[in-house]
């Protein structure tokens, strides 16, 4: 494992736990501790980080940024069993402790993302052969009602059909972001560079919610991507965030320090 710069008192009680999880869990289990005061490079410690390519210093996943931004930890104290997906597209499975001071305010987050890939191939496999069995009229009908529904539940964690929440396991404040604008501009089913200003809103309205905004320089990234100024995208996100404070609000204010 490696670790960052220190870290406040509270979250740094944590960085042993990463090296211990990732050693208990194996090679094929990426523990991670993430801060929130600085997303642009959330990371603090990382055990296993071979399995997303993260080190010291990477950036807050989106689902973090999302988390935060729209206050989902007051509700709950962690999240299991979500679906992340590294940014090359591996999946793995990912849950996430939200981890909290003495006064009960969030510092940080500890995750977990566990490469599955073996066992998925390994059930294939098996229910290759159970197949090869039931051809050859030697198959147990219990056992393969069991079969069926192991793979349907199998089908829901690989494409996340049974969960609310994916992740992705980003390197880069970049990626953070492209993957975002890219996300939301194949729903919209535009180029980016190609969109008009109600387009334009309605992309950067949705980058804002999901906590893109958080990550330093994510102002000139979403820039470059829509073909404007990053002055331009200020006053989008001034609109925006005007509009979300009072809708009947006619006299603009300041945006908020990004």
């Amino acid at each position: 494992m490696s670790a960052s710069k220190p870290v406040s008192s509270s979250l740094q009680l944590f960085v042993p736990l990463v090296d211990f999880l990732g050693k208990i869990l194996g090679p094929k289990t990426e523990v991670v501790l993430q801060n929130v005061r600085d997303f642009s490079h959330s990371v603090v410690a990382i055990a296993n980080g071979n399995l997303s390519g993260r080190t010291i210093g990477s950036p807050a996943t989106d689902l973090v940024l999302h988390i935060w931004r729209n206050h989902e930890y007051d509700q709950h104290n962690y999240l299991t069993h979500h679906a992340g997906y590294t940014i090359q597209g591996h999946p793995v499975v990912s849950s996430t402790l939200f981890v909290r001071n003495s006064r009960g305010r969030v510092i940080g987050f500890l995750c977990i993302n566990f490469d599955s890939s073996a066992f998925r191939q390994a059930s294939k496999e098996l229910r290759r052969a159970s197949a090869y069995l039931d051809a050859l009229g030697l198959a147990d009908p219990a056992a393969v009602l069991n079969d069926d529904r192991a793979a349907s539940e199998e089908s829901d964690a690989e494409t996340g059909t049974g969960q609310s929440t994916r992740e992705v396991l980003s390197v880069n404040t970049d990626e953070v972001v492209t993957h975002n604008i890219a996300e939301f501009a194949a729903e919209l089913g535009i180029p980016p560079a190609r969109m008009n200003r109600q387009e334009r809103l309605q992309l950067i309205t949705r980058l804002d919610g999901s906590g893109v905004f958080l990550v330093k320089g994510s102002v000139d990234t979403v820039a470059r991507a829509l073909g404007i100024s990053s002055p331009s995208v200020y006053r989008y996100l001034h609109t925006i965030r005007n509009a979300a404070a009072d809708p009947d609000q006619s006299t603009p204010a300041r945006p908020a320090q990004l």
